[in-house]
């Protein structure tokens, strides 16, 4: 394993310019107010939803989840991505409630007053069985952010675990920690009806830091093993990864100039 260890190390060298280019990117001087963070979370939502997609992806190829039940290929691989889901998808919030990740990023929006109607549409959308393009498409998602979701979905048809487990361990799980920490030190987070937000960030660095991060990382070591054409795959998704996660953040920091723009001119009428 200490082999494949080296072989993580790479990756990790390769993808550095990018993790550097999303920790020093401009969209953490542009959350100056409520207003901007408002703007931030609207967009962002879609990318906490759809990596709750990578992580079922993920669970579906790792673990048993059909009938009747069968013993799977890798017990330690299934017990990561199981610990992972019970983090994501059952965690507890502030007051001690079970609560998806997701389900907490919807109530600190509304705390905040953020809009979460085209997420909702969205998500109602889906559960009524329309494609996933439709249902970006009619909730009105931004194109730029609907092309995020859509290249995370490509990830999973590909049906290949170890570039979806790229995906979600460089792309997502450990970079969160990262982008968070920039998101906090701004002096806009710490108004108090921002609370609720405050703490997902909070719970986020904690469990994608301390947690998860390594144990994605152990499950990249495992899903790749001795093959050097599966490490170089998940290191080229690595990269297109965070690649879409650099334009993700371009898109938002375009969206909240313009939204300022919108505020600025209809405050001068």
């Amino acid at each position: 394993m200490h082999r494949n260890m080296n072989r993580v190390a790479q990756i990790e060298a390769a993808i550095l310019p990018f993790r550097n280019e999303l920790k020093n990117h401009k969209i953490y001087d542009s959350i100056n107010d409520l207003n901007d963070i408002k703007n931030f979370v609207e967009g962002h939502v879609f990318a906490v939803w759809d990596f709750m997609s990578l992580l079922k992806g993920l669970q579906i190829k790792l673990t048993c989840v059909s009938l009747p039940w069968t013993p799977v290929a890798n017990a330690k691989t299934a017990r990561f991505i199981n610990e992972i889901v019970h983090g994501e998808e059952s965690d507890i919030n502030e007051l001690g409630e079970a609560k998806s990740h997701f389900e907490m990023y919807l109530e600190a929006m509304e705390q905040i007053g953020a809009n979460t109607e085209p997420i909702k549409l969205f998500i109602s959308l889906l559960k009524q069985g329309n494609t996933l393009s439709y249902a970006l498409k009619e909730s009105n998602t931004d194109e730029r952010i609907a092309n995020f979701v859509k290249h995370t979905f490509d990830i999973v048809a590909t049906g290949k675990d170890h570039l979806i487990a790229s995906a979600f361990t460089f792309g997502r799980e450990d970079v969160i920690p990262d982008m968070f920490i920039e998101i906090l030190k701004n002096e806009a987070a710490s108004q108090k009806n921002v609370s609720k937000l405050a703490y997902y960030l909070e719970r986020h660095i904690e469990l994608d830091g301390d947690e998860h991060g390594p144990l994605s990382l152990e499950m990249i070591e495992e899903l790749c093993g001795n093959d050097t054409q599966k490490w170089e795959e998940a290191s080229q998704v690595a990269k297109q990864a965070l690649q879409h996660r650099i334009q993700l953040w371009d898109a938002l920091t375009t969206c909240m100039e313009e939204n300022k723009i919108q505020k600025d001119t209809a405050l001068n009428f």
